[in-house]
């Protein structure tokens, strides 16, 4: 049973691993290829962060943590600022055929 919370349980968690994921990214840790390689690796992730957000679409993304970020005051949702820049640019992700990787026009990766 899950009770009613802004975000839901899982777009919480997800949102938090992926903004967690852009601080890395740019304290200059890890590129986003290396960040999804070592979660696919490390912890037998079917997709990284970096993917997972792609597939989600970056605004969803920026979208849902803006909302938590509004709803709870707490900084761990305050979005990234290279999300917010990537889809001011309209860099979406898979629907828009790039974000953190490229996309063909079926929304698979490009290698």
């Amino acid at each position: 049973m899950v009770f009613e919370s802004p975000g839901f349980v899982t777009s919480r968690l997800i949102c938090l691993f992926i903004n967690e994921a852009l601080h890395v990214l740019e304290e200059g840790v890890a590129s986003a290829e290396d960040i999804d390689s070592a979660m696919r690796i490390g912890y037998s992730f079917q997709h990284g962060p970096f993917e997972m957000a792609d597939r989600f679409g970056l605004d969803s993304v920026l979208a849902a943590l803006e909302r938590m970020f509004r709803e709870y005051g707490e900084l761990k949702y305050r979005p990234s600022i290279v999300l917010k820049k990537m889809v001011r640019a309209g860099h979406l992700g898979a629907k828009s055929g790039v974000g953190f990787f490229k996309y063909d026009k079926d929304g698979d990766r490009l290698l």
